[in-house]
């Protein structure tokens, strides 16, 4: 019997827009779960920037490891997950 490596990633957005929503779709296409967190209030976005967040929409690991944006999710997805 095969273990199937099943890996949650994380997307955090200041709001919904047109990359946050491509990552969405990279992700389903290729099987790949993930959660959304979406941050409405400018607290909430300047505690994320001191927390190291340069730009939204931004990908992590299960392990909370940073990918990145748009780009890095998909060469991350061709490299670890294909």
């Amino acid at each position: 019997m095969a273990v199937e490596k099943v890996l949650q990633y994380k997307i955090i957005t200041d709001h919904p827009n047109t990359n946050a929503i491509r990552m969405k779709l990279m992700l389903v296409q290729n099987g790949l779960t993930y959660t959304t967190k979406t941050l409405f209030k400018e607290e909430e976005k300047v505690k994320a920037k001191m927390m190291g967040i340069k730009t939204f929409p931004t990908a992590y690991t299960s392990k909370n490891e940073p990918i990145g944006g748009l780009q890095e999710l998909e060469s991350w997805i061709n490299q670890f997950e294909k």
